[in-house]
């Protein structure tokens, strides 16, 4: 991978605000830096910044860390679903 593809800015998550902050704080807890896209209007007004107000909160990672926060993201949607059951 090229030094432009491992600084590619990706989206890894796209949701309501409470559970974007709970996944970033996981994220950067293992050493990834989140950029979260719309964190304060996704909560006020989430129809302004997307269609019908549908997950208006993106976290944006950097192409290098996509494959640790997809494994990640795995174990706590397992986790998540675990609990709901």
């Amino acid at each position: 991978m090229s030094q432009s593809e491992q600084t590619k800015p990706t989206v890894i998550f796209s949701g309501d605000f409470h559970r974007a902050a709970v996944i970033k704080n996981m994220l950067e807890n293992h050493g990834i830096y989140v950029f979260m896209q719309n964190e304060h209007m996704g909560s006020i007004a989430p129809w302004q910044v997307a269609s019908a107000g549908f997950n208006p909160v993106k976290l944006i990672i950097s192409a290098q860390d996509e494959e640790e926060a997809k494994r990640l993201l795995e174990g706590f949607n397992d986790a998540a679903f675990d609990n709901e059951s």
